[in-house]
This record gives structure tokens, sequence and C-alpha cells, in this order.
């Protein structure tokens, strides 16, 4: 079995959907923050304290979208589908409602921060997004995911109805050949007799 079910697993360690939420976190945190780093020094040389710090401002609003999202998904990870999805949209829409308002601040206060690079911030938050999901995808890929979670069982149900129909067959043919041909066949056309 490639995932471990609830009665299998060492209950001393976290889970392997933790393990795998945490591996995703630190390869993004991996690929994000070197992303920022070249974007610093980079806009620190060409653009002095002021590019330095609009890059550091860009990478670090970027960085905290990302690791608040992966937190979560690490805090609910072996929470079932449509809590993880709840607590997901819920975490994302709280980030994006916040990194909204820091735009409405900024747009509303532009003279006050004369002191942003926007090409700096704009550069900033395209390369660490970038980086971050680079490394993300590239983490993800080497994750061992099975494509089967257990092995298969046969439906009760539906064996049975079909035993049923079989064993109906074999009584009585006549019925079911008056059945056939009561039945349209799907292969005549539209009905359009021209």
């Amino acid at each position: 079995m490639t995932t471990e079910s609830p009665r299998t697993r060492n209950t001393a360690g976290p889970s392997i959907h933790v393990v795998r939420a945490r591996k995703l976190l630190y390869g993004g945190l991996v690929g994000g923050c070197s992303a920022a780093l070249v974007c610093v020094i980079i806009f620190g040389i060409t653009g002095g304290v002021k590019g330095l710090a609009s890059a550091a401002l860009g990478a670090g609003m970027v960085l905290f979208f990302y690791v608040v999202g992966q937190l979560v998904m690490v805090a609910f990870a072996d929470a079932g589908a449509r809590t993880l999805l709840s607590v997901s949209m819920a975490s994302y829409t709280g980030r994006v409602v916040i990194l909204g308002l820091i735009l409405v601040i900024f747009q509303n206060n532009r003279d006050a921060w004369a002191a942003i690079d926007t090409r700096a911030v704009f550069v900033a938050v395209i390369a660490v997004v970038a980086g971050w999901l680079i490394v993300e995808v590239l983490v993800f890929r080497r994750l061992r995911i099975g494509i089967y979670d257990s092995e298969y069982e046969a439906p009760t149900a539906a064996v049975e109805v079909e035993e049923s129909r079989s064993e109906r067959r074999t009584l009585d043919p006549e019925a079911e050949a008056d059945q056939a041909q009561a039945e349209p066949r799907r292969d005549e056309g539209t009905g359009d007799d021209r």
C-alpha cells in the first residue's frame, strides 16, 4: 500500500500527508528565498538602498503569501478533502484581502511612499513567485504518490444484480428475445423518413 491507513500508521510520527506537505513547503522556501536573495543583491547594487528595500518588500510579500498558504496545508494535511478545500480557500481569501489592502494603502498614499522603486518590487515579486513554483514543482515530481490506495474489493451488490440477470436469461430466453425486438435500435437513424 502506498498510503498509510489509520490502523497501520505509526502514531508517534507525522502522517505521509504531513511529510509531503512539509517537503513542498521546504522546497518552495528554498526556491523563493534563493530568488529573493538574487533580487535583493541585484537591486541593492543597481538601485542602492531604495532598490534593496523595494526588492525586499516585494519578495517579503510573496514569501508571506506562500508560506502562510503552505503552513495551512501542513496543518490540515490529514483532514478530509472538503475540510482541506474550505480551509485552503479561506486562507487564500484572507491572504488576497491583506495584499489587496496593502496595494490600496500604497495607491492612496503614493507620495508618502516615494522611497519605493516599483520596478524593483515588480521584478522581485515575479522572480520569487517563479522561484517558489519551479522548485515546488520539482519537489512534487519527486514525491512518491501512488495511484492505488488500497486493494480492490468487488462490490457485492453489483455482482448480485449481474448474477440475477444471467439467471433470468437462462430461465426465459424467449422473453428476452421479445424484449429485444420491442426496444428500438439505436443505429436506426433519427426517425426522419424522407
